[in-house]
């Protein structure tokens, strides 16, 4: 089966909005930013940040989505039959630090 793409994507930008919705939620006070940026060499994301919140002292939620046209030396050194060949890449990162009691 190969993997959709797309369908990760949908699925990963609907996942962040949710965790971003809780966050929220749980802090009370705290928004998120939004930060949509491209990659030149292929593919961009969308950051989002709260800083200063009541609970979260800082809570960064990033989704990314990145291609690019050759995989690099250290992707391929066991597996040199993938060399020069495109990939593709999604993500979605946390980083949460809560207020210290």
């Amino acid at each position: 089966m190969k993997p959709d793409a797309a369908a990760v994507k949908t699925y990963l930008l609907s996942l962040q909005d949710r965790i971003c919705g809780a966050l929220e939620h749980e802090d009370g006070t705290g928004r998120f930013r939004e930060d949509v940026w491209t990659r030149p060499e292929g593919g961009g994301g969308r950051t989002r940040i709260l800083t200063e919140g009541t609970v979260f002292e800082k809570a960064g939620v990033a989704f990314s989505h990145v291609t690019g046209t050759s995989l690099p030396p250290s992707a391929t050194a066991h597996r040199p039959e993938l060399a020069g060949r495109p990939w593709e890449a999604l993500g979605l990162s946390l980083v949460i630090h809560p207020r210290n009691p």
